[in-house]
This record gives C-alpha cells, structure tokens and sequence, in this order.
C-alpha cells in the first residue's frame, strides 16, 4: 500500500473548494471510470461548431456524447470501453482532431499533486492528451491519493524524471478554465474544459 499524507490530501480537498474543483472520492480507478461516465451521462450533449461550411467534426449524432481517455493503458481503455459503450457513447483514446468542437468529457491520470494550490500535474508529451485536456467540456482526472504532495519542492524529483526523457509538456491544472481578459469579467471556459472533477483514488 502506497503512502499517503493525510494532512496533504484534506489541504488539497480544502484549496480546491475556493477554485471551483469538484471533488469525489473512489475506492479504485473501475470506479473513478464509472463516475466520469455518470457525469457524461448527466451533461447535455456538446454543441457542435461548424469547422467548415455545412459540415460539423465527427460525432455529429444529435444526442450522441464522446468521452476520450488519451493517456489510459490498454486493459483500462477496455475496461473504460466496456462501461461506457453500453450506454452508446464514443469512447476514444486517439484521433481528437476530428472531434475538436465535439468532445463532452475527458478522462485522464494524473502523474501528481500539489496540495497548497490544489494543482493536478499530467505527463501530456501525446498531443491527444492535450488536446484532450484542453477541448472537452468537462475534466475528470483520476488522482491516486499517495500522488498529493504538500508543496511544489516536494514534486521535483517526479519533473525531473519526465525532463530526463528529453523535451516534454506537462500540465499543471489547478481549476476549470477561466480568464478576465474579457473586459475584466470573470468567465468560465474559455480557454478549456468549464467543469473540473477529481476523483480522488486509495492507494
């Protein structure tokens, strides 16, 4: 059993309140699938841009919803498939260029955590991942528990290792999207997913 650090995760779950991160507690990763799932399942279909003249991007199917997985292994991308096809959704793990202004839901692993500002740190060297990431509706990560270090000194030695493999993204999300650009009110969405959800794991 991993360790955990209990004062880390309740001041993870405690700064991620004030930056809008909904969180859910799971017993596993079966389950974490199950809940972004339910989410999707609770959303209203995304509505899709034009991408040219009286064509719309793949998953163009009225009611029909997509979930991408980009960064899950293969016997979890069956396990998510299993689960989610049942209830007609498209489950993809590649091809999200064609689903750009269609995407309800993505479902990504999380490498770790900050807990002083509730951040979510993701390995995203695949451009589907970040495109994931940054075009669905809606964000579910799953985040092991022993992944929630206190401060961003005690994540270092994870960044190094992903620097080790040679040039690489990496994200670090703390919160849906949202921007004051716009003459300074705050909006939400603008600039990725509009609903962030963790879902913490055990171990």
């Amino acid at each position: 059993m991993a360790n955990i650090d209990k004062e880390a995760v309740d001041l993870f779950q405690q700064k991620a309140a004030p930056v809008s991160i909904k969180i859910v507690e799971v017993p596993g990763l079966d389950e974490a699938m199950a809940y972004a799932l339910e989410v999707c399942e609770k959303k209203q279909p995304c509505e899709l841009i034009p991408v040219a003249e009286g064509k719309f991007s793949a998953g163009d199917g009225g009611d029909a919803r997509v979930v991408c997985v980009p960064n899950l292994s293969d016997k979890e991308y069956k396990t998510f498939a299993d689960l989610g096809q049942p209830k007609g959704f498209t489950i993809l793990r590649k091809g999200m260029r064609s689903y750009l202004s269609g995407i309800d839901v993505a479902f990504t692993t999380a490498g770790a955590a900050i807990a002083d500002t509730a951040t979510t740190i993701i390995e995203s060297i695949s451009e589907e991942v970040r495109l994931a990431t940054m075009l669905a509706e809606i964000h579910v990560i799953a985040l092991k528990k022993s992944q929630i270090k206190k401060s961003s000194y005690d994540v270092e030695d994870y960044l190094q290792k992903i620097m080790e493999k040679g040039p690489a993204y990496t994200a670090f999300i703390s919160g849906p999207s949202r921007t004051a650009d716009i003459e300074r009110v705050l909006t939400i969405g603008v600039h990725g997913p509009l609903e962030l959800h963790i879902a913490l794991v055990e171990g």
